[in-house]
């Protein structure tokens, strides 16, 4: 069976340092294992391990003919090769630049490590503080390079809806990453952001629809995190109680999860995070079951809008 939408994968995992790394055998399996599951996207960034995750990631694309797969970067947000991760939100040391000159310096960088003589997608990463720095440096640096052929298309990475929104509302973007911000927890991209898309033909890969494992894992797992942090009692409640809906309607809260996040329209694709094989079989067994029609009304009677029919 085929997935709703087209599926990618994010490796911010190959750079991570605040939990067990990942060994090179195990990368090598995960992303084998993606690759023979028919994953052809692929995204990293400078901030992820301070290079470290594109620099493994060019190791695993080695060989791969290039003109089989989608790989993406970003520009803007970084941090120390392989430093020690305490926040990964906002971890201390990080550091943003959004100049002409830092962006074509760590596209460079990009390119060299990742194996490549051009890149489909470059995000500006998290310029959420820096809206004018990315709209006066780095994404005018980024549209030379696309006119060089460098870059196929441009775009944004965030966390938060309004930057998206603040930065169509001054210049052209190709595709936005839009992470966690339309999930069963949070719709804030809907109202104002997706139908901005829609009108103007901007992609939109919907990235963290777990809202980073809490609407995986369920509310009860002590570990679990929302959008990097532990839940507090009144967010695992909620969780609860929409599990509880979906259960009711014979679906288990990680598919239900999933499919929110694919059925809105302005939605092209979902990144989801590296895992072991076993993990992302289950994911894309899960876009591949369908859920039932009633599932999207018992959902709007806890406040969560249909994502089939949003306004325009």
């Amino acid at each position: 069976m085929t997935p709703v939408k087209p599926v990618g994968l994010g490796f911010g995992l190959l750079g991570t340092t605040n939990t067990a790394p990942i060994s090179d055998t195990e990368a090598d399996e995960m992303f084998t294992a993606a690759w023979d599951m028919g994953i052809r996207r692929f995204d990293t960034a400078p901030l992820y391990g301070g290079r470290l995750s594109e620099e493994r990631l060019g190791r695993l694309l080695r060989g791969r003919p290039r003109g089989d797969y989608v790989l993406s970067t970003k520009v803007g947000r970084h941090r120390d090769y392989a430093a020690t991760v305490v926040n990964p939100k906002d971890n201390p040391g990080d550091w943003h630049d959004y100049s002409r000159e830092a962006t074509l310096q760590s596209v460079d960088h990009s390119l060299k490590l990742l194996g490549t003589d051009h890149l489909d997608i470059v995000f500006v990463h998290d310029c959420d503080a820096h809206l004018d720095d990315a709209l006066t440096g780095a994404l005018p640096a980024l549209t030379e390079l696309k006119s060089q052929g460098v870059i196929r298309a441009i775009g944004c990475g965030s966390n938060v809806a309004a930057t998206h929104a603040a930065l169509l509302r001054e210049t052209d973007l190709d595709v936005l990453m839009v992470a966690g911000r339309f999930t069963l927890l949070d719709q804030s991209a809907a109202d104002t952001l997706f139908p901005i898309c829609l009108s103007r033909g901007v992609q939109v890969e919907l990235a963290a629809p777990f809202n980073s494992g809490i609407l995986a894992t369920g509310p009860d797992v002590e570990v679990t995190r929302f959008d990097y942090q532990p839940p507090d009692a009144a967010l695992r409640d909620r969780v609860r109680a929409i599990q509880t809906a979906c259960l009711a309607e014979g679906v288990a809260l990680k598919r239900a999860a999933l499919h929110y996040a694919a059925a809105h329209p302005a939605v092209t694709r979902l990144v989801l995070g590296l895992i072991h094989p076993g993990g992302l079989r289950s994911n894309l067994d899960d876009l591949s079951a369908p859920v039932p029609d009633t599932l999207w009304p018992a959902l709007e009677r806890l406040n969560i809008p249909n994502p089939t029919s949003p306004a325009q």
